[in-house]
């Protein structure tokens, strides 16, 4: 089978990426033939056919007037992304398009594209954007869902939901309501997959039909795993608790600082890693850095990354808004690691409590520091807790039983 894979962004900037990628690499060993569609950024992986890709439009930068208004017309209907996809489409005559991260950048042209050249689309809904104009379900410091509760996107305006912009809010405003109002874009879309029930709920109370909703959770790839069975760290005495990921304010990293502070300060045995970038850093470093129990390291990839999670004691994904479907937690529970959880969005359906991982109630200082407390004073019950989240993730998680679910939904919608 061809597939075309499509999401704007061909470097790893978060887990959409992670999952296009990983899924372009077992669609390949699988035998069917990839063709990759991305946008042109300075930080892309190598890729023969470059040139083929649609111009990328850097949004944060400020580049005089009639560029500025170029790059937001592009946002409503861009025809250089259309006009490449046509060429391509004609070129490598696709069975079917799985589309990822693409709004903003590509816009709704290559919606009405593929349609027309009668190429089925699946879509996986890795993010919020179809039903929250800023992605999160998170505005003002707090979660919030009056988007999909009152079925309109005023409240990204009234609440300048977009880096708290009121010319931003309104073009993401402007941008939900002409794609779900008058392009009706959901309904060019044969299927999306949901990687968590969390947000297949969500889509189904934004109005998308349920029918049209398959749950697909993420997987982890066969190398991830063969590394993590044979390096897993099993010693007990690692006196480090890890966090990895974005440092953005809705990540909750401040909340996991001062939750650990609270329990260790002064003392010299437990230290917390915070690895990762984001506009948080800089804030962070400034009140905790002079801290020797607290280390910041740069964001981290492949085998040094790998090296923090199997050493870890304890890995903490302290997020204050609904996550979705997260790869930090597959990858903690894949090197035998108790993950510590806020009980939010679609995490609970991957951690059931000292089960296997540790759930706490979101943006609840007390209640973390209890579960922290409670982690450290039981190494032997956090061993078996690792152990058995391993496991899970071998048995629910893994690369064959995420392909043989997605090639069915593929042949469907093909032969449909």
């Amino acid at each position: 089978m061809k597939i075309l894979q499509i999401n704007k962004f061909f470097f790893l900037k978060g887990g959409s990426e992670r999952y296009f990628f990983d899924l372009a690499e077992l669609l390949s060993q699988k035998g069917h033939k990839i063709i990759v569609w991305s946008t042109q950024h300075l930080n892309n992986f190598s890729y023969l056919k470059k040139d083929d890709f649609a111009e990328y439009s850097d949004f944060s930068k400020k580049e005089g007037f009639w560029k500025d208004l170029k790059k937001t017309r592009r946002i409503f209907w861009n025809k250089e992304a259309a006009k490449k996809l046509e060429k391509i489409i004609q070129r490598e005559k696709p069975d079917i398009a799985h589309l990822h991260n693409v709004f903003s950048h590509f816009s709704p042209s290559i919606f009405y594209t593929l349609k027309k050249n009668k190429i089925p689309m699946v879509m996986t809904l890795h993010d919020y954007k179809m039903f929250c104009p800023n992605y999160k379900f998170f505005s003002q410091g707090k979660i919030c869902f009056d988007c999909v509760k009152n079925n309109n996107f005023r409240s990204c305006l009234s609440k300048k939901c977009i880096k708290d912009s009121w010319i931003k809010s309104f073009i993401g405003y402007l941008e939900g309501k002409w794609q779900k109002d008058f392009l009706k874009i959901a309904d060019k879309i044969d299927i999306f997959l949901a990687p968590s029930l969390f947000i297949k709920r969500q889509a189904i109370t934004a109005g998308l039909p349920s029918k049209k909703i398959i749950h697909l959770p993420n997987f982890i790839d066969k190398e991830f795993l063969n590394f993590s069975l044979d390096k897993t760290s099993h010693n007990s005495s690692n006196n480090y608790i890890l966090y990895f990921g974005r440092l953005s304010r809705e990540k909750g990293v401040e909340l996991l600082i001062k939750s650990f502070l609270k329990l260790f300060f002064k003392t010299s045995k437990w230290r917390l890693k915070i690895v990762g970038d984001g506009p948080e850093k800089k804030k962070l470093e400034k009140i905790f850095k002079k801290n020797n129990q607290i280390e910041f390291l740069k964001k981290k990839s492949g085998e040094g990354l790998k090296k923090l999670i199997s050493q870890a004691y304890l890995i903490v994904v302290p997020s204050i808004w609904p996550e979705n479907f997260p790869y930090s937690i597959l990858e903690g529970m894949g090197f035998k690691k108790t993950v510590l959880a806020a009980r939010i969005g679609g995490m609970p359906e991957i951690i059931e409590h000292k089960e296997t991982g540790l759930l706490f109630k979101p943006n609840d200082i007390l209640d973390l520091t209890r579960k922290i407390n409670w982690a450290i004073n039981n190494p032997k019950e956090i061993k078996k807790i690792g152990i058995r989240s391993q496991k899970k993730v071998l048995d629910e998680y893994n690369s064959e039983k995420h392909y043989n679910k997605l090639i069915k939904i593929y042949e469907q919608i093909k032969s449909n």
